[in-house]
């Protein structure tokens, strides 16, 4: 699938890529911004977040229904939930204030391996849900920072955030974060 338009920001790094292998990744994270933690989600999460993310495929399934079928899942999406939280290389961020587990957000980063090896490529954000009481308070903007953080941190050079191209919001605020920030990864916006 070719997406329909790319935006590439920065040159990151001459360095050479010196990939690391998914064995040592290590997706624990814990940010705080005053009361407004990010941190890696964990079992307590699974409920919550499997409400949101079934929000989040329900608009997904509407504007690109060739793209994102998640048919095979059922309705069991606390499964799907653990399912990701068990892949211990991939970054599964919520948002929540301190003390309370209501999750305000989340984000997935998917990495990249390349075939044949353990290696990672790069990462993938094509899943970022802010509850609607939540938006324009810059908590996605927040987890995407932390995110692409990680992903310095982790070795991971290269990061592709996917929009579906007919909701406009999610490709704006991608163009608005990417203008705004000095990555020390490379970002590519990829709209399908």
């Amino acid at each position: 699938m070719e997406p329909k338009e790319k935006l590439i920001k920065g040159d990151a790094s001459n360095e050479p890529a010196n990939l690391k292998k998914i064995s040592e990744v290590n997706n624990f994270v814990n940010v705080e911004f005053g009361n407004l933690v990010i941190c890696s989600a964990n079992e307590e999460h699974v409920k919550e977040l499997g409400e949101l993310w079934a929000n989040l495929a329900a608009i997904q399934q509407v504007f690109a229904p060739q793209r994102y079928d998640f048919g095979t899942e059922g309705k069991d999406w606390q499964a799907f939930v653990k399912k990701k939280l068990s892949k211990e290389h991939n970054l599964l961020l919520v948002a929540q204030d301190k003390g309370c587990y209501e999750v305000k957000g989340f984000l997935y980063l998917q990495t990249i391996v390349i075939p044949s090896s353990d290696l990672i490529l790069k990462g993938v954000t094509e899943d970022i849900y802010t509850k609607p009481q939540y938006r324009k308070q810059n908590i996605a903007s927040k987890m995407l920072s932390v995110a692409l953080n990680w992903t310095h941190e982790q070795n991971i050079k290269q990061v592709d955030f996917v929009s579906i191209d007919k909701t406009r919001g999610l490709s704006e605020f991608y163009t608005h974060f990417l203008s705004s920030c000095k990555p020390a990864v490379n970002l590519e916006l990829l709209r399908v």
